[in-house]
């Protein structure tokens, strides 16, 4: 070999090294972009950017959702964010490395959950399934509602749930456990009780509002006014004697008020419903008179 050819073949040795001092190693937890370089059954392989070293990735890893058919989850050319799971060995063919975007896109969105979750914030999300005990929801990670936690009365059936989206607070999140609970009781009671205190806040004394029976008891009727209950005493049900509530209304009568008090710490408002009513001397002058006019005549 000639002086020139040995010069030839320590440059391409030099530049070879130097090429793979280039190349990045690749470790167990690192983020790495991928390309993809071909999809094949239910797996896509992926040349790892500034490595050297192709990955797979099978399709369950791909996304957070099911993949029914990887070739609409992704495409050749496509340019991935994964993280490294682990190595499979130093075959090429088959990928030197498992690699996952479903565990990256997860990490992300417990990151969000957790932020949302310190800042008390209100998610919205699909319920996917109805499971016993509650239901399972989709927020990119899998979350549970407890029956318990769904509504603030009770529910025989949660069947009509699945496929509704709904606001929801989070109660519990561990993401080392990949536990999620959430709440959507505790956004409807919130909700309530925000349009209980705007609605304290414009009754007063004297006002007539019209509102509807709810419960009867033996020592009044509650009547509902459009998100808080007000006490009609017997007693201020008529200007005649009232045995029991139940002897002259019944729940989803809808009736006119007349509010007597306003206490709004103690969130009790008394009403009259005699008060709107006329009254047994109402008009007495006139009765009195017509009845004058049938004696002379």
């Amino acid at each position: 070999m000639t002086e020139f050819e040995n010069n030839q073949v320590e440059s391409g040795n030099e530049s070879m090294e130097a090429a793979l001092d280039n190349f990045q190693e690749v470790k167990v937890g690192d983020i790495v972009k991928g390309e993809v370089l071909a999809i094949e059954d239910k797996q896509a392989i992926v040349g790892i950017e500034g490595a050297g070293v192709e990955g797979v990735v099978p399709a369950k890893e791909l996304s957070t959702l099911p993949v029914e058919d990887i070739n609409e989850a992704v495409k050749v050319g496509d340019v991935l964010e994964l993280v490294v799971i682990s190595a499979i060995g130093k075959d090429k063919e088959n990928g030197s490395y498992l690699l996952s975007k479903r565990r990256l896109d997860a990490k992300k969105v417990w990151e969000d959950i957790e932020k949302d979750f310190q800042e008390g914030k209100i998610i919205e999300a699909p319920v996917t399934n109805v499971v016993k005990g509650g239901l399972v929801v989709d927020v990119g990670v899998r979350g549970f509602v407890p029956a318990s936690m769904v509504e603030d009365h009770f529910v025989a059936d949660f069947e009509d749930y699945k496929g509704k989206t709904l606001t929801f607070k989070i109660v519990e999140i561990e993401p080392s456990e990949n536990r999620l609970i959430l709440s959507h009781k505790a956004v409807v009671e919130a909700e309530k009780a925000k349009q209980k205190e705007a609605l304290l806040a414009d009754l007063y004394e004297g006002q007539e509002v019209e509102g509807k029976v709810a419960r009867l008891t033996d020592f009044g009727a509650f009547v509902d006014l459009g998100g808080i209950d007000g006490l009609v005493h017997v007693s201020e049900i008529s200007h005649g004697h009232v045995g029991k509530p139940s002897d002259v209304l019944s729940v989803g009568d809808t009736v006119n008020v007349r509010i007597l008090s306003v206490d709004a710490d103690k969130e009790r408002v008394s009403l009259s419903i005699k008060d709107t009513l006329p009254g047994p001397w109402t008009n007495i002058e006139e009765q009195a008179a017509v009845g004058l006019s049938l004696i002379h005549i």
